[in-house]
């Protein structure tokens, strides 16, 4: 029966996609550039979660602070931490994404239309071309979503953090927005097929500024970006057995 279910989920999740995917390559270009495409790119991820059952809880949503610019980066537990992200996030935002998702038809055109920034992981050599149109992002006004673990997580705990977020933050001048998620690794699993209704708590916390760092920095900014997300996600994850009550946690 939950094979059954997760079959159809997926079936919502492909077919939304193409639905909003296709037409999103053209709202990108309706004037205000942008805003239309964050409020479409709101309801696919909307419908993703309802299909899978999920409901979302934004933990210290005052700190969301729309006339601010932020690198908001969280950890990474599922594919469904972007539909997530999508509903939870007050601003247009753009994700480091790798760059072979862009050559999936309809997904990979979404991607494009909404400004994602295309990732070559292990080329040292377009590093910073990677960065200077992450530049670009936050220039334009949106936010940028860095995954400092910049891979989903198989075993539900957290993995090393890498420092691409830091080095943008420092770059930019914008400082880190760290965000904490629980409740999308019992919604899907890295490779696995089933999908789970759960709840999800993201929690936010107080922006960490990296005014006067350099990129020497990095390791320290990142050190501290780490232990703010576990933190954060130890919270998310109370909240979610808090709502689920004692059997399931």
């Amino acid at each position: 029966m939950r094979r059954l279910r997760s079959l159809g989920v997926w079936i919502v999740i492909v077919l939304a996609t193409i639905f909003f995917g296709l037409p999103a390559v053209f709202i990108a270009l309706v004037p205000p550039r942008g805003r239309w495409l964050y409020h479409w790119s709101r309801w696919w991820g909307r419908i993703l979660l309802l299909a899978a059952g999920a409901r979302v809880k934004v933990l210290h949503a005052e700190r969301l602070d729309r006339s601010r610019a932020f690198v908001v980066a969280p950890n990474h537990e599922s594919f469904f931490d972007i539909p997530v992200l999508f509903s939870a996030m007050p601003r247009a935002i753009a994700f480091l994404a790798k760059r072979n998702l862009f050559k999936l038809p309809f997904m990979g055109w979404s991607m494009a239309a909404a400004g994602f920034v295309p990732v070559d992981r292990g080329k040292k050599g377009r590093t910073l071309a990677t960065i200077d149109t992450a530049l670009k992002r936050l220039e334009g006004g949106r936010w940028l979503v860095v995954f400092p673990e910049e891979t989903r997580t198989r075993t539900g705990d957290l993995l090393p953090f890498k420092a691409g977020a830091a080095l943008i933050a420092v770059r930019s001048g914008r400082p880190i927005l760290p965000v904490g998620i629980a409740g999308t690794f019992r919604i899907q699993q890295r490779g696995g097929f089933t999908i789970s209704p759960s709840r999800v708590a993201v929690s936010v916390g107080e922006p960490i500024d990296v005014s006067g760092k350099t990129a020497a920095d990095r390791a320290e900014i990142t050190a501290r970006l780490r232990e703010t997300v576990s933190a954060l996600r130890d919270e998310a994850r109370e909240a979610v057995a808090y709502n689920f009550g004692p059997e399931d946690r």
